[in-house]
């Protein structure tokens, strides 16, 4: 697949963290697809396992939205620069809910085979949602 094919495939794929529909993991996962987030502790293993933590972060953050600032691709690999807003409203790793707006940025890098995400590998700015949400002294 071309560069902007895979640009266009992540960029729908990757909607699934903000008010994305759930149907774009079954539509664009590989079924070998692998999560990775330091905040995760491990990684999220298979298109299940993702919409099932996917439904516990849309519930911890119902009104979540996801803008991509960067989209980057070479090869079979796509590179998106994001901020995620949203309220947090539901416990969610062992965090509980707070009520406060945050807005948190990352940048991950997504690995395709065959018109399919197979390999989400991101870093975000854990420390500094968590300072926002109180979880960590300012």
């Amino acid at each position: 697949m071309s560069t902007e094919e895979n640009k266009a495939i992540v960029r729908r794929f990757g909607q699934v963290w903000g008010k994305g529909s759930l149907a774009m993991v079954e539509e664009f996962a590989d079924p070998n697809l692998s999560v990775y987030y330091p905040v995760l502790g491990e990684p999220i293993l298979g298109p299940e396992g993702f919409k099932q933590f996917l439904t516990q972060f849309h519930a911890a953050f119902p009104d979540v939205e996801a803008t991509f600032e960067d989209v980057i691709a070479e090869d079979d690999k796509v590179v998106i620069r994001w901020t995620l807003r949203g309220t947090h409203e539901r416990e969610l790793l062992g965090i509980q809910p707070t009520g406060k707006k945050v807005a948190w940025t990352g940048i991950t890098i997504y690995r395709l085979a065959r018109g399919k995400v197979l390999e989400e590998r991101g870093e975000e700015d854990a420390l500094g949602l968590m300072r926002q949400l109180g979880v960590v002294p300012a």
